[in-house]
């Protein structure tokens, strides 16, 4: 008997704390969002498809009566990213005379400041601030064509706009959104729906090519260096070549006979410090660098070579380095892995305008 009045006692038990855990999963199933299901702006975009991105500034002393301008009468600054065989680089497409054009572009700042933003602007109820904007209020929220940054996708085949967004106001200094929202009022051409973009981070927003310029020239695993062969004033004509075999950590130095045993801790530390190079600035296409005696690169003030074997594969990497620049921190470069004129700060030049002699072999014994 005392069995069946515990059992009673444990269903009672049961249904009574059903109760509440059964509200409690039906609000928070009323307050769950369903992310794959909130209406975006640009459902199914995907950078996969992306051949090339345009962005345009409208310039200055644009019509400012509402329906003045429109999208072909708007002059813009304007930059385009394209997609080629070698990765994203600048495009002189619209800008002809642009001297940076062919030049390497940051892939991840593509995709952090057009991608990700092109994939998460949602357009539901409680982001459309403006069904239907007037022109009038088109141009207060600063999406009239004479006002909006414009970001614009294209195909691979550069024929096809998979996405056109026009960026306004900044919601922080306008009447709406002020003070707790951080985000910006935008537009898909072709909709006169005003949407408010809560920014899950600084949007950075520029036409400047320098911005989006790659000033990485590479990156090696010091492991993998073969050969380090350096030249400089100290040295005069003479180069010093270190090299080593593979699975080798010993450094050798087969010409320099009429010195002691290299040092190896000092040239693993020249090593370490090309594991990344980076220039300072990218210039000008080398093809228009000019007089290279002028710069000091011809011939140049100091010139390293590295071998780098990674398997079957061997690759050679020269950088070789000019005079100061006026008034400025930073010598001209060139490298094997840029077709530009660059620059290189003065701190990292200093590192290798050592006496090679002094510094990187021990005393001959007598």
């Amino acid at each position: 008997m005392s069995l069946i009045k515990s059992n009673i006692t444990m269903a009672v038990l049961c249904v009574a704390l059903a109760v509440p855990t059964a509200l409690q999963l039906q609000s928070e199933a009323e307050s769950f969002v369903d992310v794959g299901r909130i209406p975006l702006m640009f459902d199914g975009f995907t950078a996969d498809n992306v051949g090339s991105v345009q962005l345009a500034q409208p310039l200055d002393g644009q019509p400012t009566q509402p329906g003045r301008a429109q999208a072909d009468t708007v002059s813009y600054k304007q930059l385009v990213l394209a997609l080629t065989d070698a990765g994203w680089a600048l495009s002189n497409r619209g800008r002809p005379d642009l001297p940076l054009a062919g030049a390497p572009a940051m892939k991840s700042r593509i995709e952090a400041d057009v991608f990700e933003h092109l994939r998460s602007i949602r357009k539901d109820p409680e982001t459309l601030v403006q069904p239907a904007a007037t022109e009038q209020q088109l141009a207060e929220y600063g999406l009239d064509d004479a006002h909006a940054f414009v970001v614009r996708c294209f195909d691979r085949t550069g024929k096809t706009i998979v996405a056109d967004l026009l960026v306004g106001q900044d919601a922080s200094k306008w009447g709406k959104g002020s003070g707790d929202v951080r985000g910006v009022f935008v537009r898909q051409r072709g909709s006169n729906d005003v949407v408010l973009y809560e920014l899950p981070k600084p949007w950075r927003r520029s036409v400047k090519p320098k911005e989006w310029v790659d000033r990485t020239l590479f990156r090696l695993e010091p492991d993998k260096v073969r050969r380090l062969a350096i030249r400089n004033g100290a040295t005069g004509k003479r180069t010093f070549v270190f090299e080593r075999g593979p699975n080798q950590m010993r450094w050798e130095s087969r010409d320099a006979a009429d010195l002691g045993a290299p040092r190896q801790a000092e040239i693993e530390g020249l090593v370490q410090r090309l594991r990344y190079v980076a220039a300072q600035s990218v210039k000008k296409p080398l093809s228009r660098a000019g007089d290279m005696q002028a710069l000091g690169l011809f011939p140049p003030q100091i010139t390293l070579q590295v071998t780098v074997q990674d398997g079957n594969d061997r690759r050679q990497i020269t950088l070789e380095v000019g005079g100061r620049l006026p008034e400025k921190n930073e010598h001209f470069l060139t490298c094997s892995e840029s077709k530009f004129l660059l620059t290189w700060p003065a701190s990292k030049v200093a590192q290798f305008e050592l006496d090679v002699a002094q510094r990187l072999f021990d005393p001959k014994p007598k």
